[in-house]
């Protein structure tokens, strides 16, 4: 069994920026890119508990700064979570004390609601101003070394916190200009608040699980998400270009997966439900890879063996993937995580990640494939 003192043994040689750098000019790091999904739910590990961490960028930045701190993370930075924009339209959350927040009613309960929605300002409207502090915060104190970024709902998701789920998916199917509609008021918001982050010169990516295969078809994905979230992408590139686009979205999504990639993305993200493997197959050309080990059966309810043997497992799969890897979660890990997973986490792509290179500098099979490190994976 591994010792705690020996995970925490090994340490970083560069720091994420440095590493970044590297791998862009073709060089080997010293570790694969490790970035695990943290936040809010990473909190109690610092002393603080979801209400307080959402009502103030002084914790938010406590939290951030501590878990790139003390783990090493690959990107620090706060995103407006799956209601923050909703809330700033004028959804009323209700904000447990150690748990994450919900929406208390929906805002839209019938078809004369619609008219009531307008897009919300993020520099004063619900705590999209804490955010964007938060995140001036963060970057000023490890910016020089760490990107620092946000995420935000893509805009079904957001439409999903203002109308209730199922109200949502009924009139997706019989009133969908409805839905449109709403869509087109929140997609304004996302873009404003889009513009606000970019302008500070953050990174905006994007979670969006009512996009999921397991709640939604292909033909609904195409009619109500996707041209959505392309004219939040294309916001993001009037200010940055094709840099640094995040889309993870949970639950199954291996028949969207081109979709995805078509929207420009530079990182496709998934769940831990779907295959490394296949995703490569699929479209390991046109994105870089980020996942996915599971963060409840892994993460939360294992123990470091389980957790180290996963992202072997998933490094495994992906570490030759043309458009690169990222070693990640396949969603956000839950409140209750020991710190010593998160730590197993890191040790695992530290030891087993080593001398990472992108495939398309590498030379020959022997240049840093995953073949060339004889590692087996435990899970095949």
């Amino acid at each position: 069994m591994i010792s705690r003192e020996e995970m925490i043994s090994l340490k970083d040689e560069m720091t994420p920026k440095e590493r970044s750098t590297a791998l862009a000019r073709g060089e080997a790091v010293d570790r694969i890119p490790l970035c695990p999904i943290l936040g809010e739910t990473m909190g109690p590990l610092f002393g603080v508990w979801p209400r307080e961490h959402n009502h103030s960028a002084e914790l938010m930045t406590k939290v951030e700064v501590g878990m790139y701190r003390e783990f090493g993370v690959d990107g620090a930075g706060i995103g407006t979570g799956l209601r923050g924009v909703a809330e700033a339209m004028g959804v009323e959350l209700v904000y447990p004390e150690k748990a994450v927040s919900y929406v208390k009613e929906p805002l839209v309960k019938t078809e004369s609601d619609i008219s009531k929605l307008k897009p919300c300002d993020p520099e004063r409207d619900g705590r999209l101003p804490i955010v964007l502090k938060a995140l001036d915060m963060i970057n000023a104190e490890v910016g020089a070394e760490v990107g620092v970024s946000t995420d935000m709902a893509g805009p079904l998701s957001v439409v999903a916190q203002i109308i209730e789920p199922s109200t949502m998916l009924r009139w997706m199917v019989k009133k969908p200009e409805l839905v449109h509609e709403v869509l087109n008021i929140v997609t304004e918001s996302n873009k404003r608040f889009i513009d606000s982050a970019c302008k500070r010169g953050y990174a905006v990516g994007f979670s969006d699980p009512l996009a999921s295969q397991s709640l939604i078809s292909l033909r609904l994905f195409k009619q109500f998400v996707k041209p959505y979230l392309a004219e939040c992408i294309e916001q993001i590139k009037k200010w940055r270009g094709n840099e640094g686009i995040n889309l993870h979205i949970c639950g199954k999504s291996s028949g969207i997966w081109n979709d995805m990639a078509d929207l420009g993305i530079n990182t496709l993200s998934i769940d831990n439900v779907d295959s490394l493997a296949e995703c490569r197959e699929k479209v390991g050309d046109r994105a870089c890879l980020v996942g996915n080990v599971p963060p409840v059966d892994a993460l939360r309810m294992g123990d470091p063996e389980m957790i180290i043997d996963y992202c072997i497992h998933d490094m495994a799969q992906a570490w030759d993937n043309p458009g690169g890897y990222v070693l990640s979660t396949g969603c956000q890990i839950p409140i209750g995580t020991p710190r010593i997973n998160v730590e197993a986490f890191m040790y695992a792509g530290r030891k087993y990640g080593a001398g990472y290179k992108l495939p398309k500098f590498r030379i020959d099979e022997n240049d840093h494939t995953w073949a060339s490190k004889n590692i087996k994976d435990p899970l095949a």
